[in-house]
């Protein structure tokens, strides 16, 4: 919760989850947790593989995340981490005191070849 002169403004673990699945949906190089999916959950949707911690002005996010084939997957969870931190920080005016990032998962490209680059 926000105090300030004028009264106060509480932002919901919800909204911050919310932000924070929206932010890693941005990132290149994370693909869905669940096989089938068609597009990266965004949002609301991303709820059950982001755990936040809110005290205060201060923010802890978990991200669970399935990485694709071929990426840094240093990299890639880095920038999970640098664009979490960013946003949450940006829209709620709370302070990330980490983010830490749990590759779950390894899957392949899901882009199948073209018949040019099969023969």
């Amino acid at each position: 919760m926000v105090e300030g002169e004028k009264g106060s403004v509480g932002i919901s673990k919800d909204v911050v989850t919310a932000i924070a699945g929206i932010a890693v949906s941005e990132v290149d190089g994370i693909a869905n947790l669940r096989q089938g999916d068609g597009a990266f959950r965004r949002g609301e949707g991303m709820k059950r593989y982001i755990d936040t911690e809110v005290e205060g002005d201060n923010v802890k996010v978990t991200v669970r995340i399935t990485a694709v084939y071929g990426t840094a997957i240093h990299k890639v969870a880095k920038q999970v981490q640098t664009q979490v931190k960013s946003e949450i920080e940006r829209m709620t005016g709370l302070r990330v005191s980490g983010v830490d990032v749990d590759v779950q998962h390894l899957v392949e490209p899901d882009e199948p070849l073209s018949q040019e680059e099969e023969g």
